[in-house]
């Protein structure tokens, strides 16, 4: 199964078997005839199984970051009605960094054909397939055949000018993973906050109070923000009941009661939103990064949800290089060592899931870091053509705003604005659970040690 620039080889031609799942064995079918195909079946006889079977890894690296890979295959099954899934993975360093996925339900025993595109998040990764069948009978089977992986072929090169533009002119960036404002020779810095005074200052940042947000529990208050040691603290804490709060506005009846109390700032305009950036920062496009230390642990952690994003001044646009989520959670996995990145077209659009809803989003492969252990850096690089989002210098995560398969919505209205920064906690939600005593300890601080933001150089002009 191997990938390279302007071929595909099929997978079924492969010497390397794919390897099953603990429960499922995998044998070649005809494989010196036009009918080749790999077949995966249940290893039992009795009851329902999901199986699986996984390719070997490409033999070929593919070098560059953001690479169009697309898979192709024909899939049957002798069970209709079953959920077939073909699945395609970035493999970088051993470890499954990206991955995306099709899945059909045949209604009859016919081929159906399945394709699957990927852009890489990393340099010099490798890619590799799997199949999963749900619920399958042992007597019945599953077959792929016709499995095809590849890449475009890269324009041919010729000869450049080294300074890009002129003498002393550094290259222009060809890719995304090529662009990056905060390094000198290609950006500015614009935004320094270093927290080091014994207060935030409000002058550059508004500090939330008396309010609340729709989808949490708490009660927003200011005197949950403040500076020490040369961080700020965004305070949580589980309040007495005394104290408790009501917001007849909730979004579910499970929130209508504010039992926590939490901080929220951000750099809108002191007039309010819609006139932002009037008198404190806003910027399209750049660099936009922390250095923090997040609440949200595996244990004991259960709705803690500190996030810093951004949100365009006039209108919906929204960038989430950070979300961060607490454990245990009523899902069936553990987001705390881990974190997510988000953008929107508009937030009220829509459920997640619905088809209105203009929405990317991605899970950040950390490796094997928890990331409440130890301080990290979030960030995301914002150029007229892509996202890249950063996790200590790391790419973790391409918005590629040409490919075909990117929402529309970065080149339109909701993007086109000045952002500005917004660093909060909100604490519950009802997706990943509410927060209470036996889950959630009682008191949790969200720690930003600075703020940086920075601007291309070949931007500063642009209007």
């Amino acid at each position: 199964m191997v990938a390279s620039a302007g071929r595909t080889i099929a997978i079924a031609d492969e010497s390397v078997p794919w390897t099953p799942s603990a429960n499922a064995r995998v044998k070649a079918i005809r494989p010196d005839s036009s009918a080749a195909a790999l077949q995966v079946k249940p290893k039992r006889e009795a009851g329902r199984k999901t199986i699986s079977m996984r390719s070997p890894l490409s033999t070929d690296v593919i070098p560059t970051a953001g690479t169009t890979v697309t898979a192709k295959a024909r899939i049957r099954t002798s069970q209709p009605g079953r959920r077939l899934t073909f699945r395609l993975h970035e493999i970088n360093r051993g470890r499954a960094v990206a991955s995306r996925s099709v899945s059909v339900v045949p209604s009859s025993r016919g081929w159906r054909d399945v394709t699957v595109t990927l852009r890489t998040t990393r340099a010099d990764s490798r890619v590799q397939l799997s199949t999963r069948a749900k619920r399958l009978r042992g007597t019945h089977v599953v077959r792929v055949a016709d499995v095809t992986v590849s890449v475009p072929t890269p324009p041919p090169t010729g000869p450049t000018d080294p300074g890009g533009g002129g003498p002393g002119t550094p290259p222009t960036p060809t890719t995304c993973e090529d662009i990056d404002y905060s390094d000198p020779a290609q950006g500015v810095r614009t935004f320094t906050e270093d927290f080091n005074g014994t207060s935030l200052d409000r002058s550059t940042w508004r500090v939330r109070d008396n309010t609340f947000l729709n989808q949490d529990q708490a009660w927003i208050t200011k005197d949950a923000v403040s500076v020490r040691d040369g961080n700020l603290l965004i305070s949580g804490k589980r309040l007495p009941e005394s104290q408790w709060k009501t917001n007849t506005r909730a979004l579910y009846p499970t929130n209508v009661t504010r039992n926590y109390s939490t901080g929220y700032i951000d750099t809108i305009d002191s007039a309010g939103y819609g006139n932002a950036a009037g008198n404190r920062f806003g910027q399209k496009y750049g660099h936009f990064e922390i250095r923090a230390l997040v609440p949200s642990q595996a244990t004991m952690s259960r709705g803690i949800w500190p996030a810093f994003w951004l949100r365009a001044d006039h209108e919906a646009g929204e960038i989430d290089p950070l979300e961060s989520y607490g454990a245990p959670t009523i899902r069936s996995f553990d987001p705390s060592s881990s974190y997510e990145w988000n953008s929107w077209a508009d937030t009220a659009e829509g459920s997640m899931s619905g088809i209105v809803k203009r929405q990317t989003h991605g899970r950040a492969d950390v490796g094997t870091d928890k990331i409440w252990q130890n301080w990290h850096t979030y960030g995301v690089n914002w150029s007229p053509g892509c996202l890249r989002y950063l996790y200590d210098g790391r790419t973790v995560g391409l918005v590629d705003f040409d490919d075909p398969d990117t929402a529309s919505y970065f080149r339109e209205k909701s993007f086109d604005d000045t952002f500005h920064i917004r660093l909060n906690m909100q604490i519950g939600s009802n997706y990943w659970g509410w927060s209470d005593p036996a889950h959630t300890r009682n008191d949790f601080d969200f720690k930003v040690d600075w703020v940086r933001v920075y601007q291309g150089k070949d931007l500063l002009t642009a209007p």
